[in-house]
């Protein structure tokens, strides 16, 4: 207890130790490390980030048991020296080994033999998603075992493989069960480092001891189906790596409070369905009848009816193994949080598609223009460093007949990004200063954009200038709510911008933006290259009026224009979407004064207070893929939904002609172009 209360009271001994090695110039680490193999993603990962964050050139090594090197290979921005005479449990001195190594002491300097991530990180509970890093070459490791191909491959970790904790195993006896009720197209691939006890089954393919720890790992992203897994080291790396891999993972625990439970953050694979079954009172009441319910094809079949594809079970009962694994893996790559909002489908579809009260909503009558105080203002928040930049890119440009994302169309001879990237150059150089910027993808554009800024060499930014992350898609419906597929692919797009909020706040980067004390998030679309991502009058507007969302608008032209409209509901900003506006007659009677411009800054807390809130949505027909002529529903939710759950909201209106050219379709192009001709005309006689 005493212990616990110094801790509190104490200062942190990793910051301490990294403020003082910040301003004593020092930059060479080396830790020792030689405990559990699951810290190195529980807590090491964290460690490292912190010690990144105060001194970004640092050179880190570490000093590692040498059956620890694989697990190394994944922790980026590392280096390591294997020990061959260290021993778990048994202590050391670094400075001895060091001596027997041949290595000098003084090449480091700063040296951390006692390495505490429990206690130094703890602060990164529910917060900091680790991210091992897996290297393509990993995946031809799985090549050299013949797994089959006609069977659904289901990997199993039998064992925890450690003295501590006992109560984290499984009873073998039930092991035995599940094995021998188990359907006849499964075969369970046993995977580990111990193989005490042995499973004569036929279903068995054991290649306990048969493995490197990578090999392990490669076998369960690229042949597995399943895997079922105890609370241990092999679960804690698999779960934290930075792949696209769809499966299904069930991790048995007997405790809330231990692993990646206890780490309580989502899996940077966005295609991973997790599923934790915990028994605090132990494992033993876990029976296998239970488990079999959450394998195949038990958890199939009642997976499609709770999601009101009762259509598809009996087809998928009569495909081929191969076919069903590529279902398999279409399924388990769906967002379990979308999939739960379409399942209102049917009641959506009897309401003959919501139409929006307007009894409680008037126009907005007045906003107000930014005047020179406010650019004042801007330009000095933005020099003491306090604006980060969100572009939203999640979409294709299918409506512009483009087959890529949106962001990679060229205008004018420039792709989308790099007029905005443009821009941002020109204020960094303006300022002297450094902006940072993050770029909201989807899964069917990530690795695409992804690519071609890194093609592009980041077209000149520093590497931690630029971050991704990517928000959930959505499966398209057809009128009956049966999900659209095309050779064995569910279709899918983005869910719309609302869900901003949740994917920025589960991803690194707002934890990254709060440790370097940037307070406000300018959020732009990517379809307005004539836009300023950063707007010093903008920014200073905002700032000075204290608020916590500041909307961006241009005066309305007509009420038939494709933007949605801002007005007032119980005292407070809301904006009505224009599809509302064409569906009831009675806001064809308002005369709404304003526009949304689809241009917001935001305060960065703001997105920590949303993000766990459930937004409005709506289902949205649109065509299901570029040169298609089927169209299908999805459930979408709008950035601007969010809006009514925070305190002060505000409106700044702008000049229309001076950045508002989004482009839509090809309609609009031609305008556009004339636009950035001109733009750029007047930046050469203005300089």
């Amino acid at each position: 207890m005493l212990r616990k209360i110094k801790r509190k009271i104490k200062k942190n001994p990793l910051d301490t130790l990294l403020k003082k090695a910040k301003k004593e110039n020092k930059k060479t680490f080396l830790l020792a490390w030689n405990r559990a193999l699951g810290d190195i993603s529980l807590g090491l990962f964290t460690v490292v980030y912190r010690i990144y964050e105060y001194i970004p050139d640092a050179k880190i090594t570490f000093l590692i048991r040498e059956d620890l090197s694989s697990a190394f290979e994944l922790l980026e921005g590392t280096n390591f020296i294997k020990v061959s005479f260290w021993q778990r449990y048994v202590p050391f001195d670094i400075y001895h080994t060091l001596n027997l190594l041949n290595i000098d002491h003084k090449k480091y300097d700063v040296i951390i033999e006692k390495v505490d991530p429990n206690y130094w990180v703890k602060w990164q509970i529910s917060t900091i998603t680790p991210k091992l890093k897996w290297k393509k070459d990993f995946d031809l490791l799985s090549d050299k075992f013949n797994l089959p191909k006609n069977k659904i491959v289901i990997a199993l970790q039998p064992s925890i493989e450690t003295k501590h904790s006992p109560w984290r195993e499984y009873p073998i006896k039930y092991f035995k069960e599940l094995f021998s009720k188990a359907h006849k197209d499964i075969v369970f691939v046993l995977l580990g480092t111990e193989n005490k006890e042995k499973f004569d089954f036929a279903n068995i393919l054991d290649l306990r001891r048969e493995t490197t720890l990578l090999e392990a790992l490669s076998i369960l992203k690229n042949r597995c189906d399943y895997f079922i897994s105890l609370d241990s080291g092999l679960l804690s790396l698999f779960y934290y790596l930075e792949i696209d891999c769809p499966m299904k993972l069930i991790a048995l625990w007997g405790s809330q409070d231990v692993g990646v439970i206890k780490q309580n953050v989502k899996s940077p694979n966005k295609n991973l369905m997790y599923l934790p079954l915990v028994f605090e009172n132990g494992l033993q009441n876990l029976k296998p009848n239970e488990l079999i319910k959450e394998i195949y094809p038990l958890d199939i079949e009642n997976f499609l009816k709770e999601n009101n594809q009762t259509s598809l079970v009996e087809k998928f009962k009569n495909f081929s193994i191969p076919k069903k694994k590529k279902i398999l893996k279409e399924i388990f790559s769906l967002n379990l949080d979308v999939l739960k909002k379409q399942k209102d489908f049917k009641l959506f579809n009897k309401k003959d598609r919501e139409v929006l009260d307007s009894s409680t909503i008037k126009p907005l009558d007045t906003s107000k223009k930014a005047n020179e105080k406010d650019l004042k203002k801007g330009e000095k928040t933005l020099k003491k460093q306090k604006v980060a930049l969100i572009i939203l890119a999640a979409g294709q440009g299918t409506r512009l007949g483009f087959d890529k994302a949106k962001g990679l169309f060229k205008v004018c001879n420039k792709t989308l990004f790099e007029h905005l990237l443009d821009k941002i150059k020109s204020k960094q150089e303006k300022l002297n200063i450094k902006l940072y910027l993050s770029i909201m993808t989807s899964e069917i554009n990530q690795r695409e954009i992804i690519n071609f800024f890194e093609k592009n060499k980041n077209f000149g930014f520093e590497k931690d200038q630029i971050d991704f992350f990517k928000q959930p898609s959505a499966p398209f419906l057809d009128e009956k709510g049966s999900w659209i597929t095309d050779n064995d692919k569910i279709l899918k797009a983005p869910d719309g911008n609302g869900s901003i909020f949740k994917s920025f706040c589960e991803s690194n980067i707002f934890f990254k933006y709060k440790t370097k004390k940037i307070k406000y998030i300018s959020t732009v679309p990517i379809d307005n290259p004539l836009l300023d991502p950063f707007d010093d009058a903008f920014i200073g507007f905002h700032v000075n009026n204290k608020s916590d969302v500041t909307i961006k608008c241009i005066k309305r032209k007509s009420l038939d224009e494709k933007q949605g409209a801002i007005g007032l509901q119980d005292g407070k900003i809301k904006i009505i979407e224009y599809i509302h506006l064409n569906k009831n007659l009675n806001f064809q009677k308002l005369n709404f004064k304003f526009s949304n411009s689809g241009i917001y800054l935001i305060n960065l807390e703001t997105f920590q207070k949303i993000k766990d809130i459930e937004l409005k949505y709506q289902f949205v027909k649109k065509r299901v893929k570029n040169g298609s002529d089927i169209f299908g529903f999805k459930a979408e939710s709008f950035i601007f939904e969010g809006f009514e759950y925070i305190g002060k909201v505000n409106t700044m209106l702008a000049d229309f002609d001076n950045f508002y050219a989004p482009l839509k379709d090809k309609t609009s192009l031609q305008n556009i172009e004339k636009l950035l001709l001109l733009e750029k005309t007047t930046s050469n006689v203005l300089k």
